[in-house]
């Protein structure tokens, strides 16, 4: 029963994160009609903005401990990942100049980092076995 508790968590979180990003995306279509090429990065853009403002006020960080790999996963994960190295080395530095850019350094790492290795990864596996 132990095990069970998290991953329904995380599932219930991960699902109301889906919900609000399928909002959005239905708010944007109606205001921009449905062949407006914004629609996807006005979403995502959203539930980046939403992720970082919740993180900064200390809301994200309570969900995060409710839905562990539920709110980690949706965009608003990372947007809250990257708020959190911006303003944890606003802290400890307490210059604009080295948070931005260790902000910048972990979205590079993180995005185009893992996000090409990942890519190789599924490229090699697809170019075997097909």
């Amino acid at each position: 029963m132990n095990t069970l508790k998290p991953i329904m968590s995380a599932f219930v979180v991960g699902g109301l994160f889906s919900i609000l990003g399928q909002g959005l995306m239905v708010l944007f279509i109606s205001l921009l009609g449905g062949n407006s090429p914004f629609i996807g990065p006005l979403t995502l853009l959203s539930l980046g903005l939403i992720g970082a403002v919740l993180f900064i006020a200390g809301i994200y960080q309570k969900i995060e401990k409710i839905g562990a790999f539920g709110a980690i996963l949706p965009f608003s994960g990372f947007a809250a990942a990257v708020a959190g190295v911006f303003a944890g080395t606003k802290v400890e530095t307490g210059s604009w100049g080295s948070a931005t850019k260790a902000a910048v350094v972990s979205l590079v790492l993180y995005v185009v980092g893992i996000g090409t290795i990942i890519s190789i990864i599924t490229g090699v596996v697809a170019f075997y076995t097909v």
